[in-house]
Protein backbone atom coordinates (compact mmCIF):
# COMPACT_ATOMS: atom_id res chain seq x y z
CA UNK A 1 0.00 0.00 0.00
CA UNK A 2 3.15 2.25 0.68
CA UNK A 3 4.35 2.04 -2.71
CA UNK A 4 0.77 2.20 -4.52
CA UNK A 5 0.24 5.87 -1.89
CA UNK A 6 3.98 6.86 -3.13
CA UNK A 7 2.93 6.54 -6.43
CA UNK A 8 -0.77 8.09 -6.57
CA UNK A 9 0.96 11.33 -4.63
CA UNK A 10 3.20 11.67 -7.44
CA UNK A 11 0.56 10.40 -11.07
CA UNK A 12 -2.45 10.52 -9.23
CA UNK A 13 -4.82 7.28 -8.22
CA UNK A 14 -5.87 7.30 -11.95
CA UNK A 15 -2.24 6.30 -13.05
CA UNK A 16 -1.50 3.53 -10.70
CA UNK A 17 -3.15 0.00 -11.57
CA UNK A 18 -2.28 -3.46 -10.67
CA UNK A 19 -0.07 -3.94 -13.30
CA UNK A 20 2.04 -0.54 -12.33
CA UNK A 21 2.24 -1.40 -8.88
CA UNK A 22 3.89 -4.71 -10.03
CA UNK A 23 6.32 -3.41 -11.89
CA UNK A 24 7.58 -0.88 -9.50
CA UNK A 25 7.42 -3.76 -6.28
CA UNK A 26 9.45 -6.13 -8.81
CA UNK A 27 6.64 -8.63 -8.01
CA UNK A 28 4.21 -10.52 -10.33
CA UNK A 29 0.91 -8.99 -11.91
CA UNK A 30 -0.80 -12.14 -10.21
CA UNK A 31 0.79 -11.53 -7.19
CA UNK A 32 -0.48 -8.06 -6.37
CA UNK A 33 -3.81 -8.82 -8.84
CA UNK A 34 -4.52 -11.21 -5.73
CA UNK A 35 -5.03 -8.49 -3.12
CA UNK A 36 -7.25 -6.36 -4.71
CA UNK A 37 -10.52 -7.68 -6.79
CA UNK A 38 -10.14 -4.43 -9.41
CA UNK A 39 -8.42 -1.42 -10.13
CA UNK A 40 -11.12 0.84 -7.93
CA UNK A 41 -10.45 -1.60 -5.18
CA UNK A 42 -6.95 -0.86 -5.52
CA UNK A 43 -7.51 3.27 -5.23
CA UNK A 44 -9.85 3.05 -2.70
CA UNK A 45 -7.65 1.21 -0.37
CA UNK A 46 -4.60 4.07 -0.93
CA UNK A 47 -7.31 6.42 0.17
CA UNK A 48 -7.77 4.54 3.26
CA UNK A 49 -4.35 4.42 3.53
CA UNK A 50 -3.62 7.81 3.33
CA UNK A 51 -6.51 8.77 5.69
CA UNK A 52 -4.53 6.33 8.43
CA UNK A 53 -0.90 8.27 7.65
CA UNK A 54 -2.86 11.41 7.94
CA UNK A 55 -4.17 11.12 11.32
CA UNK A 56 -1.77 9.38 13.25
CA UNK A 57 0.71 11.86 11.96
CA UNK A 58 -1.75 14.60 12.04
CA UNK A 59 -4.59 14.01 14.35
CA UNK A 60 -3.23 11.92 17.00
CA UNK A 61 -0.66 13.80 18.26
CA UNK A 62 -3.39 16.56 19.25
CA UNK A 63 -5.83 14.31 20.25
CA UNK A 64 -5.47 14.60 23.82
CA UNK A 65 -4.85 18.56 23.72
CA UNK A 66 -7.88 20.34 25.25
CA UNK A 67 -10.29 20.71 23.19
CA UNK A 68 -11.25 24.58 21.82
CA UNK A 69 -8.37 26.44 20.70
CA UNK A 70 -5.94 24.09 21.78
CA UNK A 71 -6.23 21.69 19.90
CA UNK A 72 -7.18 23.74 16.87
CA UNK A 73 -4.69 25.54 17.01
CA UNK A 74 -2.30 21.78 17.64
CA UNK A 75 -3.80 20.32 14.66
CA UNK A 76 -3.50 23.16 12.06
CA UNK A 77 0.15 23.27 12.69
CA UNK A 78 0.74 19.62 12.54
CA UNK A 79 -1.65 19.48 9.14
CA UNK A 80 0.64 22.37 7.90
CA UNK A 81 3.74 21.12 9.03
CA UNK A 82 2.79 17.33 7.25
CA UNK A 83 1.99 19.17 4.07
CA UNK A 84 4.99 21.48 3.95
CA UNK A 85 7.00 17.90 4.90
CA UNK A 86 6.20 16.06 1.61
CA UNK A 87 4.96 12.93 3.45
CA UNK A 88 5.01 11.36 0.28
CA UNK A 89 7.15 11.26 -2.94
CA UNK A 90 4.99 13.82 -4.32
CA UNK A 91 3.65 15.68 -1.78
CA UNK A 92 0.62 15.39 0.50
CA UNK A 93 -1.42 12.34 -0.67
CA UNK A 94 -4.78 13.20 0.74
CA UNK A 95 -4.22 16.88 -1.01
CA UNK A 96 -2.91 15.07 -4.63
CA UNK A 97 -6.54 12.64 -4.51
CA UNK A 98 -8.84 15.10 -3.49
CA UNK A 99 -7.86 17.62 -6.74
CA UNK A 100 -7.92 14.59 -9.21
CA UNK A 101 -11.05 13.51 -7.82
CA UNK A 102 -13.18 16.88 -6.48
CA UNK A 103 -14.97 16.76 -10.17
CA UNK A 104 -15.48 13.19 -10.94
CA UNK A 105 -18.56 11.65 -9.69
CA UNK A 106 -18.21 7.64 -8.20
CA UNK A 107 -16.99 5.69 -5.18
CA UNK A 108 -13.13 6.88 -5.12
CA UNK A 109 -14.33 10.42 -4.76
CA UNK A 110 -17.06 9.25 -2.74
CA UNK A 111 -14.31 7.30 -0.31
CA UNK A 112 -12.10 10.70 -0.46
CA UNK A 113 -15.16 13.43 0.66
CA UNK A 114 -16.00 11.03 2.97
CA UNK A 115 -12.56 11.70 4.26
CA UNK A 116 -12.55 14.96 4.36
CA UNK A 117 -15.69 15.42 5.57
CA UNK A 118 -14.87 12.96 8.81
CA UNK A 119 -11.75 15.80 9.09
CA UNK A 120 -13.78 19.04 8.38
CA UNK A 121 -15.85 17.82 11.42
CA UNK A 122 -13.35 17.47 13.80
CA UNK A 123 -12.12 21.18 12.89
CA UNK A 124 -15.94 22.60 12.96
CA UNK A 125 -16.08 20.66 16.35
CA UNK A 126 -13.02 22.17 17.88
CA UNK A 127 -13.92 25.60 16.32
CA UNK A 128 -17.28 25.73 17.61
CA UNK A 129 -15.92 24.69 20.78
CA UNK A 130 -13.48 27.71 21.45
CA UNK A 131 -15.62 29.96 19.74
CA UNK A 132 -18.89 28.74 22.34
CA UNK A 133 -16.08 29.31 25.43
CA UNK A 134 -15.07 32.66 24.16
CA UNK A 135 -11.59 31.19 23.21
CA UNK A 136 -11.71 32.50 19.51
CA UNK A 137 -14.18 34.92 17.35
CA UNK A 138 -13.33 34.24 13.94
CA UNK A 139 -14.71 37.17 11.57
CA UNK A 140 -15.81 34.30 9.04
CA UNK A 141 -18.59 32.08 9.96
CA UNK A 142 -17.50 29.12 11.20
CA UNK A 143 -17.91 26.65 8.61
CA UNK A 144 -16.43 29.62 5.77
CA UNK A 145 -13.70 29.62 8.30
CA UNK A 146 -12.68 25.93 7.98
CA UNK A 147 -12.87 26.24 4.70
CA UNK A 148 -10.42 29.10 4.46
CA UNK A 149 -8.09 26.72 6.87
CA UNK A 150 -8.55 23.80 4.75
CA UNK A 151 -6.96 25.89 1.59
CA UNK A 152 -4.17 27.08 3.76
CA UNK A 153 -3.09 23.60 3.76
CA UNK A 154 -3.70 22.82 -0.21
CA UNK A 155 -1.72 25.96 -0.13
CA UNK A 156 1.09 24.92 2.05
CA UNK A 157 1.49 21.58 -0.55
CA UNK A 158 1.39 23.57 -3.44
CA UNK A 159 4.09 25.66 -2.22
CA UNK A 160 6.09 23.05 -1.10
CA UNK A 161 5.71 20.85 -4.43
CA UNK A 162 5.22 23.39 -7.29
CA UNK A 163 6.89 26.34 -6.23
CA UNK A 164 9.57 24.61 -3.82
CA UNK A 165 9.55 27.23 -1.17
CA UNK A 166 11.11 26.87 2.12
CA UNK A 167 8.64 26.22 5.55
CA UNK A 168 5.05 27.91 3.79
CA UNK A 169 3.61 26.17 6.76
CA UNK A 170 4.89 29.04 8.93
CA UNK A 171 3.03 31.49 6.63
CA UNK A 172 -0.22 29.08 6.70
CA UNK A 173 0.13 28.95 10.57
CA UNK A 174 0.21 32.94 10.63
CA UNK A 175 -2.66 32.88 8.26
CA UNK A 176 -4.87 30.65 10.34
CA UNK A 177 -4.26 32.90 13.31
CA UNK A 178 -5.46 36.13 11.33
CA UNK A 179 -8.66 34.03 10.18
CA UNK A 180 -9.83 32.79 13.24
CA UNK A 181 -9.13 36.13 15.18
CA UNK A 182 -5.95 35.64 16.59
CA UNK A 183 -4.50 39.73 16.63
CA UNK A 184 -0.81 39.44 16.61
Amino acid sequence: MREAAEGASEIGLEGISIGSLASSLGMSKAGVAGHFNSKQDLQIEVVEYGARDFGEKVWEPNADLKPGRERLLGCLDTWYAYSAASPFRGGCLMTAISTEFDGRPGPVREAIAGTWGRWTSVLLADLDHAIEAGELAPPLAPKDTVAALESLAAGVNQQTQLHGKAHPEKTAAAAARVLLGIVP
